[in-house]
């Protein structure tokens, strides 16, 4: 399998998560030319990242590509078994995406302080202190996201905490991740596991590498 992204990338970052976790062979490709590039394009029309290639079949949009490894590829599922843990699973992983994220990336973009405006970082905390209390609820924390054992769920938690963690310090003096025990433990287990950890500190080195160029 050919996943086309950065490891930089949370979006990518979920799928490299599921992928090392089932075991699937596949190898981390940036497209030639580019994400605008023509064939990349005839892949993507989006233009975005991730997608992949899995024999003859393409296809984009992370929550899309996760279910389809979990549905073709058996061997260790990372959607439950069981209807309300699915469910509960794939709910933790909408709140990071639908939720979480988009306030993180809303203050990605106020980190300059020279350019900063202090409205929309107060409207970005706000969103996400509502997102990562919603959060604290569902997280089971035991040692995963969703209980005992990798699930989806953790694919979309550990690259969205890794973020946030090396953004929220650069706008805000308030810890990251505030009085929420379940999120904290989470956290400090996931950076000592070795396939939460290892695609953090992956995630890390290509962060110092981004910011170099900048």
């Amino acid at each position: 399998m050919d996943i086309y992204g950065s490891i930089l990338s949370p979006f990518a970052a979920r799928v490299v998560l599921a992928a090392r976790y089932k075991g699937i062979p596949h190898k981390l490709l940036l497209p030639k030319g580019g994400i605008k590039s023509p064939a990349f394009l005839k892949m993507n029309p989006m233009g975005k990242m991730p997608t992949i290639k899995d024999g003859p079949t393409v296809l984009f949009e992370s929550g899309v590509i996760l279910e389809y490894m979990d549905a073709k590829y058996k061997k260790k599922p990372i959607v439950p078994a069981a209807v309300k843990a699915a469910a509960q699973a794939r709910l933790i992983g909408a709140i990071f995406a639908e939720y979480v994220q988009p306030a993180m990336f809303g203050l990605f973009a106020q980190t300059d302080p020279a350019k900063r405006d202090q409205k929309v970082v107060d409207e970005k905390l706000a969103a996400l202190t509502q997102a990562l209390d919603a959060a604290e609820k569902l997280m089971v924390a035991k040692p995963f996201a969703a209980g005992a054992r990798f699930t989806i769920a953790d694919c979309y938690v550990a690259p969205a905490l890794f973020f946030l963690h090396a953004i929220i310090p650069q706008v805000s003096s308030e810890p990251v991740l505030g009085k929420r025990p379940k999120l904290k433990r989470y956290y400090a287990k996931a950076q000592k596991q070795k396939l939460l950890g290892g695609v953090m500190d992956e995630m890390g080195e290509a962060m110092k590498a981004y910011m170099q160029q900048k």
